[in-house]
């Protein structure tokens, strides 16, 4: 049996939500250590050893025993190996490379999203339209007929991107309730997700955050 691992961040969904599905997904032992934003804890972790003495120390992160990873981009790998899943990397080198354009292109929407979201609030209600118009909407339109025909986002098997992909549709379809039905290939890749067992069960689950997915009073949210 695995030892149970540590996975540390901030109590919101952020940039660790996708790495929670897929820890979920493979079925790793972990506990959810969860620092509430409002709160010293964190800092005061970091103050102090072990913590003080990692020089990368940063959230999220995994705790493995004596090891510490750090930086989402490259925790997904360690999760992948640690589960003996690196086809959730892709399979050959032609799956990796559509990886990563797809990992490209969602970086550039929840860039974008944050963006809209960060809108001063006295100028957000004039411009938060014509900001998701012209700086998020093409993006979305361009990832949707991307996934065309593929069953999942770099093709026939299901990678770490997934997750990230599903999160972003999560947050999209937040935003703008029944955004996706516009998007007929995110919406199905998301409603594919979402029916993955393990995925099912989590979302379920009280260990599950609905909300909040920024912190509460830095991202407007609703």
């Amino acid at each position: 049996m695995q030892n149970q691992i540590e996975f540390g961040y901030w109590n919101i969904r952020g940039i660790a939500q996708p790495l929670r599905y897929l820890l979920e997904y493979v079925e790793i032992p972990y506990t959810d250590k969860v620092y509430n934003i409002a709160e010293s804890e964190w800092s005061e972790s970091v103050a102090k050893p072990p913590l003080n003495q990692e020089v990368l120390v940063n959230l999220p992160y995994v705790k493995d025993g004596d090891k510490w990873v750090f930086e989402s981009q490259a925790l997904y790998i360690y999760i992948a190996y640690k589960a003996n899943r690196p086809d959730l990397l892709g399979t050959g080198k032609e799956e990796q490379v559509v990886v990563e354009q797809v990992k490209g292109v969602l970086i550039d929407l929840y860039r974008g999203f944050r963006s809209l979201i960060a809108i001063p609030e006295a100028d957000y209600q004039a411009k938060k339209d014509e900001y998701f118009n012209t700086q998020v909407l093409w993006i979305i339109e361009k990832l949707n007929k991307f996934i065309q025909g593929r069953t999942w986002s770099a093709g026939d098997n299901l990678t770490y991107v997934d997750f990230f992909q599903f999160e972003v549709e999560e947050t999209l379809e937040a935003y703008k309730p029944g955004l996706l039905d516009q998007f007929q290939n995110l919406r199905k890749h998301r409603d594919a997700l979402a029916e993955i067992p393990q995925i099912k069960k989590y979302l379920a689950s009280d260990r599950f955050i609905a909300k909040p997915f920024y912190p509460i009073g830095r991202w407007r949210w609703w």
